[in-house]
């Protein structure tokens, strides 16, 4: 794993620690209207309330449990790959990209 701006250690801190569910990932600084996509889900979600209701909620539905298995850094984005598994024994390959913004908090990410 590369080196990391404070932000992407605040990332890869959680995907090592997602266990934790929302209270990890708070810990992550965001703007606040930050927006999520899932795609594969049809999930959009603004903000720090709709990303716990929905995607929190969904995680923790399927019992989610994640490996990261690579984190980057390039310019202002922050890429991570995980291995996510659920309750049924499914696994998923996902990547994650995390947009920074000038203020060094994320302010949009999309998992595919």
């Amino acid at each position: 794993m590369s080196d990391l701006s404070v932000v992407g250690e605040a990332i890869r801190y959680y995907k090592l620690n997602a266990n934790g569910g929302y209270a990890a990932w708070a810990n992550v600084p965001c703007t606040d209207d930050y927006k999520m996509h899932v795609p594969s889900m049809r999930f959009n979600t603004v903000g720090p309330a709709e990303n716990e209701e929905i995607i929190f909620g969904w995680l923790a539905e399927i019992e989610a449990k994640q490996e990261l298995v690579n984190i980057i850094e390039f310019g202002s984005y922050v890429t991570g790959y995980s291995h996510i598994s659920d309750k049924d024994g499914g696994i998923l390959d996902g990547v994650e990209v995390f947009k920074i913004d000038d203020s060094v908090k994320v302010e949009e990410i999309w998992a595919l």
